[in-house]
Order: C-alpha cells, then sequence, then structure tokens
C-alpha cells in the first residue's frame, strides 16, 4: 500500500497553499481521508487521477454566447428608464 500523503506534501506537490488545500479537502473537491477531528491524509494516485480529470474537463472549448438586444424605453428628457431583471432576462 502506498504511503499517504500529508497536506503539507499535497500543497508542496500541487504548488498550492496550505489553507487551500485544506479548504479544497473539506468542501470534498479534492479527494482527501479525514483522520481524526483536524488532520487528512491523501492518496498519490487519487490526486494524479483528479489532476488528470481537471486537464481533461479545461480542454473542451466553451460554447458561444448570444449577446441579447435590450430595447430600453427612453423619455423626452433623455433617461433611460428603469430596468429590471425580467426585463433583462425576457429580453423586453
Amino acid at each position: 500500500m502506498d504511503k499517504l500523503l500529508t497536506v503539507d506534501e499535497v500543497a508542496e506537490y500541487l504548488r498550492l497553499n496550505r489553507e487551500t488545500v485544506l479548504r479544497k479537502a473539506r468542501k470534498g473537491e479534492i479527494p482527501a481521508i479525514k483522520m481524526g477531528y483536524r488532520s487528512y491524509r491523501f492518496h498519490r494516485n487519487q490526486i494524479d487521477e483528479w489532476l488528470k480529470a481537471k486537464a481533461e474537463t479545461k480542454k473542451v472549448k466553451p460554447q458561444s454566447k448570444e449577446v441579447k438586444k435590450i430595447n430600453l424605453k427612453t423619455y423626452p428628457l433623455g433617461i433611460i428608464g428603469g430596468l429590471s431583471r425580467r426585463d433583462i432576462y425576457e429580453g423586453r
């Protein structure tokens, strides 16, 4: 069985701050094993697989977003009327 890595070792391996690794472990964003009340341990092969999965998702090109035109109400004084969130999303 492989030796488990500590938070400091993972932080050095990933070149992240120690607190960032802890925060990601607490949130479940990074594969970790909780040991006791405060400490976490990590399998190196799980960290490597997690990195590969993150790299594969970033290779996908984002879809182009369409720009909506919004017709705003204008008044004789040149003041633009109020705009609610519903107006923005419904394209009024």
